[in-house]
């Protein structure tokens, strides 16, 4: 005879089999529902295309889908439809469900669609890196307007498109310029980005932007950039030079958790910004 602790164990294995199993099912539906909603905004030949199952298969990797056999169709296929993709999450969040302020769960900057036209981006960038004669294909004036989307994945992807491909408007003044707009981790992303143009006049416009994000834009944006300094290959001179600008938030006092925070990083690219404050 099975003891009454040993059956009510099975019973409560059984209950959270069956929770588990239901919560993976709404999840799976959850995940289906909202493709069919994004779909209904896309032309009909790119859902019906043989490689969007893969497109929105995001446990592959964009670096293990794109390769040299299928990266000109995935191009064009992605390419096809980030103009779709931009225009209804203006409308309506591509027929998401807007849901109320104290919806804690609803970002309307990483809906379903912003995530879709993020890996779109991603995929044609891994396709331009194979086949760089695509980039006559691309609408670089809608790439411009993606620099300004509000999700960070799509500003950071939009500008190294740009960056990477229209020659014609990529020179550094013009790529800084629309980085100014840029808040929090797709700043500090996009400014290691463009830390590698080498020649004397890009690396003075490059630091003149540093100084101007650290003098005037908001604690959360500065954190981050300074957090990325590492990337940015800054010479000693540079480095000093751009430290100046943080030495305002020590006037908040010492305590101040943005100066400590500040002071902290900067001690990891070993700038000792007491010193550099008190100077």
């Amino acid at each position: 005879m099975k003891s009454p602790t040993s059956a009510t164990q099975k019973n409560a294995e059984n209950i959270n089999t069956k929770n588990s199993s239901l919560s993976s099912s709404n999840a799976e539906n959850i995940l289906k529902n909202d493709l069919a909603k994004l779909e209904r905004n896309l032309k009909i030949e790119t859902v019906q295309d043989r490689n969007w199952v893969s497109v929105n298969n995001y446990s592959i990797s964009v670096k293990d889908l794109v390769n040299p056999k299928n990266s000109k169709h995935l191009f064009n296929l992605t390419n096809g439809s980030i103009a779709n993709l931009a225009n209804c999450l203006k409308k309506d969040f591509c027929g998401m469900e807007r849901r109320s302020e104290s919806d804690a769960y609803f970002d309307e900057n990483k809906t379903p669609g912003h995530i879709l036209l993020g890996r779109s981006l991603n995929i044609m960038l891994e396709g331009l890196r194979i086949n760089p004669d695509l980039k006559s294909q691309i609408d670089w004036d809608l790439m411009n307007e993606l620099t300004y989307s509000s999700n960070e994945i799509i500003q950071v992807l939009a500008l190294e498109l740009i960056k990477e491909y229209d020659t014609s408007d990529n020179d550094t003044d013009h790529l800084l310029k629309i980085v100014d707009n840029f808040k929090g981790n797709a700043k500090a992303q996009a400014l290691a980005k463009l830390s590698t143009k080498d020649s004397s006049s890009d690396r003075i416009i490059f630091v003149n932007s540093l100084e101007k994000t650290f003098a005037g834009d908001d604690p959360n944006t500065v954190i981050s950039v300074v957090e990325s300094l590492k990337k940015m290959n800054l010479s000693n001179e540079e480095m000093a030079r751009v430290s100046k600008n943080l030495c305002h938030y020590k006037e908040n006092g010492t305590d101040d958790p943005n100066w400590r925070m500040i002071k902290y990083n900067m001690g990891k690219v070993s700038i000792d910004l007491d010193n550099i404050c008190t100077n």
